[in-house]
């Protein structure tokens, strides 16, 4: 038995790049603009989800200031969004208090009409 070595890496043209995420994303129905750049909008949004912080998150892509809030990062100031979704404005934390209560049944019945059945 023969073992092939690996292909050399070759560079990926933009027209290929881009035709192949937009086939990518054609496929389950996803509709977008931003082919070659979609990866760049989504990897700095999960950045921010983890409470990175946004000079880190510019330096890291090397973007400036008005791409990063214009065209990767929404306008809306996190911890503020995170605080009034009663989160922590720190670290990585997704606990709410209340998704821990049990509302009473007599309420579940009103809701959930066809609860006891």
């Amino acid at each position: 038995m023969k073992i092939k070595p690996p292909r050399q890496a070759q560079e990926w043209s933009y027209f290929s790049h881009r035709e192949s995420i937009g086939k990518a994303l054609s496929s389950p129905g996803i509709r977008s603009n931003k082919k070659t750049h979609i990866n760049c909008c989504s990897s700095a949004r999960m950045a921010g989800n983890v409470c990175a912080n946004v000079d880190h998150i510019r330096r890291q892509g090397r973007w400036n200031n008005t791409t990063i809030n214009g065209a990767y990062l929404t306008n809306l100031p996190r911890e503020l969004v995170r605080s009034m979704a009663e989160f922590p404005t720190y670290g990585r934390f997704f606990y709410i208090a209340r998704a821990v209560l049990n509302p009473p049944t007599s309420l579940c019945k009103k809701l959930f009409l066809a609860i006891g059945d």
